[in-house]
């Protein structure tokens, strides 16, 4: 099996292709995997197979002489995807999202390759809606995003493809094997490009909580925007050379780390809420107000309603603090969330799509 992905600009879109990716070599050892990475875009960094570079950009919602050069750049890029596919001869194209998307699943079905398409949000991205006819298969982590597309018959509710590295050992044997000798770990991060609330949020919890309580970690990524920013914070406040503090731009083996911490604060993205799910995290949700249709309060918010995690806005962050002390002092409370947010868990999400891939390939 000859597989291509596309998706990129976040690494939202980007796990979820190499969690798919994982699970097909896992299954299929033979099979070879090639990525189309953006220019400058994050999946260059994260992603370990052979890859392909195109240039695009994305439309403004509003008018905009970028969206000229926009759409220039997706035609040019329609014929490079073209040329990409001609070298690589996939089997497959998979899209994860983003609008790298489009020109990789447009060239590859006016080729004739098959095509299938994951969204990981309860409100699909504009690539995604407009590439539904050109492709075979529509995969869905969340059911309320059906109502956004009008080929129903293509769409199949998948669950979110869950990366491998997540250990269900004992926190104790997970934080000897990373050489972490605290007793609590806080994971703090706020996407690969950053969140300015959520680092302001890192800060405080340095000044009030890791500062005076040395049996505890703060494993806290600042994102790539903002890290020499933070990183001048810190050695300003003299707090760079904290032992129980471990500070990067961004964390690369985040399953061992999301499985060995006892507090997640994060962005509410469909991926960061399926992975915490599945492994089980006492979670605090910081949706960003910047997304399309407020998406991620309203995935924050259908846990939250439940009690099965904690949602704070960013006009709430200087609250941080004292949630995350009140729920490190209260184990029974933090074992509750853990146990409830596991009902959102989709367990054999990576199986049902490598099935399906299979069916669509022997078709």
């Amino acid at each position: 099996m000859r597989v291509l992905f596309c998706g990129g600009g976040t690494a939202g879109h980007v796990n979820p292709a190499l969690a798919i990716a994982q699970t097909i070599l896992k299954n299929s050892p033979s099979s070879e995997i090639a990525y189309v990475v953006t220019r400058g875009g994050i999946e260059n960094k994260l992603v370990p197979y052979r890859k392909y570079e195109i240039n695009v950009m994305g439309l403004r919602r509003s008018f905009s002489l970028s969206n000229i050069k926009a759409v220039f750049l997706t035609i040019n890029a329609i014929r490079e995807s073209k040329k990409i596919i001609q070298d690589f001869k996939p089997n497959i194209i998979i899209g994860t999202g983003g609008y790298a998307c489009y020109p990789v699943i447009y060239a590859g079905h006016a080729m004739g390759i098959k095509t299938v398409v994951h969204e990981s949000n309860a409100i699909p991205g504009k690539a995604l809606k407009m590439l539904e006819k050109r492709v075979d298969r529509i995969f869905l982590n969340f059911r309320e995003a059906e109502k956004y597309f009008s080929c129903k018959e293509k769409i199949i509710h998948t669950g979110n493809p869950i990366r491998e590295g997540f250990s269900f050992e004992e926190k104790a044997i997970i934080k000897s094997r990373l050489g972490i000798k605290e007793d609590y770990v806080i994971l703090c991060y706020g996407g690969s490009l950053g969140a300015r609330a959520i680092n302001d949020g890192a800060l405080e919890i340095i000044e009030n909580i890791i500062k005076e309580n040395k049996n505890v970690r703060l494993i806290w990524a600042s994102g790539k925007r903002e890290y020499k920013e933070m990183y001048y914070e810190l050695r300003n406040r003299k707090f760079e050379k904290m032992k129980n503090l471990e500070f990067c731009e961004y964390i690369y083996d985040m399953p061992q780390k999301i499985s060995c911490a006892d507090i997640v604060i994060c962005r509410a993205g469909a991926m960061s809420i399926s992975e915490m799910a599945y492994a089980g995290k006492c979670a605090i949700f910081i949706p960003s107000p910047n997304v399309v249709d407020n998406h991620q309060f309203k995935n924050a918010e259908a846990l939250s309603s439940c009690s099965s995690a904690i949602l704070l806005r960013e006009s709430e962050i200087f609250n941080l603090s004292e949630i995350v002390m009140e729920l490190l002092e209260n184990k029974e409370k933090r074992n509750g969330y853990e146990r409830r947010i596991k009902s959102f868990s989709v367990s054999d999400s990576n199986k049902i799509i490598y099935n399906e891939i299979r069916k669509i390939l022997k078709a």
